[in-house]
């Protein structure tokens, strides 16, 4: 029974918390939140508001999940190279997750990539405020614990978005795929 109770209390708070971090989701024109998330160590951090020039956001609803290790993060490794031709400047791949799982995540994926290396930076959300300032936090209790980011596409620009896709479907990899992005450059 207090089980039951305590189970209840914390989807309770799930979704309130949700609800309260979600803010109205980004736009084309939208500034670039200003919010920090971690690259590296859980004490260096990133700021995608402050980056140069043209870059892409890749927004993965869990590290290790089918979707984003099998078909969205591998093509974005994949088709690098595709990017920097059209000038950007970095791909950056952000899921609520801590930064030692991001940083295994993409040990994984590059060792299975062809030639072994990648230039994609894999950034921790940990706290989902990237994901609450944009807009794309869901609560996705039930099946990941907690709230989780949508999966979405974001090209940025000194601060302020171009482009952004959303996923209606966290499993779905179709408006949010790299050969998407590639065509909106």
């Amino acid at each position: 029974m207090i089980s039951s109770a305590v189970t209840s209390a914390t989807k309770a708070a799930h979704s309130a918390v949700v609800s309260l971090a979600s803010a109205t989701q980004i736009t084309p024109g939208s500034p670039v939140p200003n919010v920090s998330v971690k690259v590296n160590s859980p004490t260096e951090t990133l700021n995608f508001s402050t980056l140069p020039g043209k870059n892409v956001i890749v927004v993965v609803p869990a590290a290790f999940s089918p979707s984003c290790s099998e078909i969205q993060v591998p093509e974005y490794i994949g088709r690098f190279k595709e990017f920097e031709a059209k000038g950007v400047k970095g791909v950056y791949v952000v899921s609520v997750n801590d930064i030692f799982v991001m940083k295994a995540w993409k040990k994984d994926l590059v060792a299975k990539a062809e030639g072994g290396d990648s230039q994609v930076v894999f950034v921790a959300d940990d706290t989902a405020s990237f994901a609450s300032a944009t807009g794309l936090v869901f609560d996705a209790s039930s099946l990941l614990g907690g709230p989780r980011a949508k999966r979405a596409a974001i090209v940025i620009e000194d601060g302020k978005v171009l482009h952004i896709a959303v996923e209606d479907e966290p499993p779905q990899v179709t408006v949010s795929s790299a050969d998407s992005v590639l065509k909106a450059l």
